[in-house]
């Protein structure tokens, strides 16, 4: 609603909103010396920048974990502050809040001139005193008696500036509350994204877990099966190996032994010892018999697809989330 110039209802506004940005959240006064705290923009006097950062200097000495050397949480927004070697001396300087606290102190430090009660354009002689409810401007008396609003509902203008005065107040203050329960939401979408971002990271590392001890399981089973394929298979090699040192042997014998025969044979009288000696050696001349498909290894075959199968379908538990 616009009460003309001689209310200013907005400029009281402005005002208001203007020393609400110029108050420190620690103190609670008006900014003395103001820092930048970087990087989230948020405006302190430095010293409480200071006191801050020494209550937090004097835990941390005493071995709690609420603070650190060259750091400290922003009392606005929590973001922590990485402070260098100079301390809260080392953050920048606010020089245009500096600039506006001192041109505020200037203006509000003048004599308030007495504002001019604005004059009816239908009546220049008569002061604007009324409020037309029904066509919802200000008027004066005499265009309510004879002028044009004679037939509208009117009020005291200082009623309606009063009651819309309180109710503007009220919508701001309803407007601060709705900003802190927004920063409050915003503030607990962080924290659940923090979370998320950390049960995550917590689940991957134990589904790896799971996976490394199946990895574990079947690299065991594959050496114990391995083994037992291997522990017959040089079973069945050493025993061949045997049988043929053992027939090569009796092989280079018996040559040895046709040798001498027949040298024997060209002599007039056959030697009866190396006679009977062949003889002997024909008879003890019998060959094992391998077993049939000695050579064959088929019975270690393995049928894993219905391993394979269970496999395909690992998934995360299905179930009712509590």
């Amino acid at each position: 609603v616009d009460f003309t110039k001689g209310f200013p209802v907005i400029e009281c506004v402005q005002t208001c909103c203007l020393e609400r940005q110029l108050i420190c959240p620690i103190c609670l006064e008006m900014f003395t010396k103001p820092v930048v705290i970087l990087p989230c923009q948020h405006n302190l006097c430095r010293k409480c920048a200071n006191d801050i950062f020494q209550i937090l200097f004097v835990f941390q000495s005493r071995g709690t974990t609420l603070g650190s050397a060259g750091r400290f949480r922003c009392p606005s927004c929590r973001h922590e502050v990485v402070l260098d070697r100079h301390g809260v001396y080392g953050l920048q300087r606010n020089l245009l809040v500096e600039n506006i606290i001192d041109i505020y102190k200037q203006e509000s430090a003048r004599p308030l001139l007495k504002t001019e009660h604005p004059s009816c354009e239908e009546h220049e002689e008569e002061k604007i005193n009324i409020y037309c409810m029904t066509c919802g401007v200000p008027t004066c008396s005499l265009c309510k008696v004879f002028g044009e609003h004679k037939e509208c509902e009117v009020a005291p203008l200082s009623d309606i500036y009063m009651k819309q005065k309180s109710a503007l107040t009220d919508g701001i203050g309803a407007l601060v509350a709705t900003n802190d329960r927004i920063q409050v939401f915003i503030d607990n979408l962080q924290g659940t994204c923090k979370n998320i971002e950390d049960n995550g990271k917590a689940q991957k590392q134990a589904l790896c877990e799971k996976f490394d001890r199946m990895y574990a399981i079947l690299e065991e089973r594959r050496k114990i099966m391995l083994q037992r394929i291997t522990y017959e298979q040089e079973e069945k090699t050493q025993h061949l190996k045997s049988l043929t040192r053992s027939y090569s042997e009796h092989t280079e014998s018996s040559s040895k032994l046709v040798d001498a025969a027949l040298q024997s044979m060209e002599e007039l009288q056959m030697d009866v010892f190396v006679q009977v000696t062949i003889s002997e050696v024909t008879q003890s001349c019998e060959v094992e018999a391998l077993e049939s498909g000695y050579d064959n290894m088929e019975h270690y075959a393995v049928d894993f697809n219905a391993e394979e199968r269970v496999l395909y379908q690992l998934d995360f538990i299905k179930g009712e989330r509590k």
